[in-house]
């Protein structure tokens, strides 16, 4: 069912705080997790990266109750990997 379908995004993201939602970007989309993990383990570490795991066919958008302005994403799971300023 088209419906609980999902792909696994990875996300290039920005440690600024001052800036607003979003602040990462995609920079691949994946049919498993494994494909995905396997893909970050290749990028440059100068980055960090988040991975996750969207829903096809469902919006998944969070505005904010007072203001009605787009901040962030509903009930998605995603995973940090945080390689900028780590050793390696």
């Amino acid at each position: 069912m088209m419906e609980d379908t999902f792909v696994w995004g990875i996300f290039v993201a920005e440690s600024s705080t001052s800036k607003p939602f979003p602040n990462f970007f995609p920079v691949g989309i994946y049919t498993t997790r494994e494909l995905a993990i396997k893909q970050i383990e290749t990028m440059p570490w100068e980055n960090n990266y988040q991975l996750l795991k969207m829903p096809i066919n469902k919006d998944f958008s969070y505005y904010h109750k007072k203001n009605g302005k787009l901040v962030g994403m509903d009930a998605i799971h995603h995973e940090h990997f945080h390689f900028k300023d780590e050793s390696h």
